[in-house]
């Protein structure tokens, strides 16, 4: 198992603009949310080893000149922040999405996004649920996860857009605490005990 130095990044925060401007120097079209929804959903079940599969293959469908310029250390720091991030007992998680001061249609897209990515996680990093136990809140985080990948801002929404505003962040809390929700679930059956190959 590799071991990643976290390239410069802050420990306690992830920058999402600096993040999003090396991937877009580079030429990456991904978005950085939907990269990052992808890293949390095959974290949540196929544990450390099973994101650097993942980020492996992603980054070999990339144009070569795309992981100049750091990136792959980028988002091998992004990796290892957004694991301790869900390891934390302090549920310090958030997911990686546009600021609050973009417009209300880019954040939007950004969660849509992130979701789309983590479903894709999901499926990449092999997600069986428990058996012996009820499933249904599983089966519910994934079926309103597939609704907020299909959102988008619509005339009325962005005519009110205070409220929409106000919607959006409940949103955004409903989906960082589904995802730690889901990497706590998924804790005994994965294949690396949380912490024990970082450091």
């Amino acid at each position: 198992m590799k071991r990643y130095e976290n390239p410069g990044m802050n420990e306690d925060t992830l920058e999402y603009d600096s993040l999003a401007d090396t991937l877009a120097e580079a030429g990456v079209i991904s978005s950085l949310s939907e990269i990052h929804g992808g890293i949390c959903g095959v974290m949540c079940v196929g544990g450390i080893a099973a994101v650097d599969r993942w980020l492996d293959r992603t980054m070999e469908e990339w144009q070569p000149q795309a992981l100049s310029g750091g990136v792959a250390d980028a988002l091998r720091g992004l990796e290892l922040n957004t694991w301790r991030m869900l390891s934390d007992t302090e549920m310090s998680f958030e997911p990686l999405l546009p600021g609050d001061d973009e417009p209300l249609d880019t954040q939007v897209r950004g969660l849509a996004l992130w979701c789309h990515g983590f479903l894709t996680g999901l499926g990449f990093g092999g997600m069986k649920a428990p058996e012996g136990t009820d499933n249904s809140d599983l089966d519910e985080i994934t079926h309103d996860f597939a609704e907020i990948s299909r959102a988008a801002v619509s005339e009325e929404d962005a005519e009110d857009a205070e409220q929409s505003g106000f919607a959006l962040a409940e949103l955004k809390e409903y989906v960082r605490v589904s995802v730690q929700l889901v990497f706590e679930r998924f804790e005994a059956q994965r294949p690396d005990a949380r912490g024990d190959r970082i450091h």
